[in-house]
């Protein structure tokens, strides 16, 4: 079993390596959509640190090293509802990351391994509950959003588009609407995202982000169109009775 699943991780990346290596102004839109769900996929395959939960880019990220087959977790995040199964990295660890919205406070949470709950070893935080059970638990000292799609509809009639990168040394917004310049439109790096603020009216947008002089569309729209250009490009419909409203950090 463990040498099916040794190949299969082996041949996502090799997929992913060629795929990246390809022109990407001629990768087409299925192309474009296997990509980014291997990237998905493998996004903390290679993650080797173990601590207790925190917040990343984009989630609340829990890590648990020991060598187990199987490793679960539920909490008040979601409401004990589930056990959620993690996915172990190349190094060993296991790892789940949460990306929905978590209001500041205090959250009780447990790992099921091999099917005994057990508390989290490398989290000193424990307390009991009200069933007199000693669980982990971690504290938000803000509340916490992950934006889930472009563009964000501010209350004074502008949009923010955002773009997770943390490697990169520069990030351009561009659009049919903009020329397409891809020089003249800077987005600023802020609490870990690249935002650009536009009074932009409403209508059908075409829009890239140019990373580091490499156009790319947006990862968390899946609507991707190939223009007369050869490029692809993101799409969107700015319309100001949208309800995807900034979150704060």
């Amino acid at each position: 079993m463990k040498k099916v699943y040794k190949s299969t991780i082996l041949f996502i990346i090799f997929s992913i390596v060629l795929l990246s290596c390809g022109e990407k102004d001629t990768e087409t839109i299925e192309q474009y959509e296997a990509r980014m769900n291997r990237l998905e996929i493998l996004k903390y395959y290679n993650i080797q640190d173990v601590m207790a939960p925190r917040v990343v880019n984009d989630g609340v990220l829990f890590t648990f090293a020991e060598n187990y087959d199987s490793v679960e977790i539920s909490g008040d995040f979601n409401n004990w509802e589930d056990s959620i199964p993690l996915i172990k990295s190349s190094y060993g660890v296991y790892y789940y990351l949460w990306q929905q919205p978590l209001k500041a406070g205090k959250y009780s949470y447990r790992y099921r391994v091999n099917g005994v709950w057990i508390n989290d070893p490398v989290n000193a935080n424990i307390e009991y509950d009200n069933n007199n059970q000693v669980v982990s638990y971690f504290v938000l000292t803000n509340d916490i959003g992950f934006y889930e799609k472009n563009p964000i509809y501010n209350s004074d009639g502008t949009v923010t588009f955002f773009y997770s990168n943390d490697t990169a040394k520069e990030v351009m917004f561009t659009s049919d609407k903009l020329g397409f310049d891809s020089l003249r439109y800077p987005m600023t790096y802020s609490n870990n995202l690249w935002v650009i603020t536009l009074r932009a009216e409403a209508g059908n947008y075409y829009y890239n982000f140019v990373v580091d002089r490499i156009w790319e569309v947006d990862p968390l729209n899946m609507n991707v169109y190939k223009g007369s250009d050869g490029r692809l490009h993101s799409y969107t419909l700015i319309n100001y009775n949208q309800t995807n409203k900034r979150m704060v950090y």
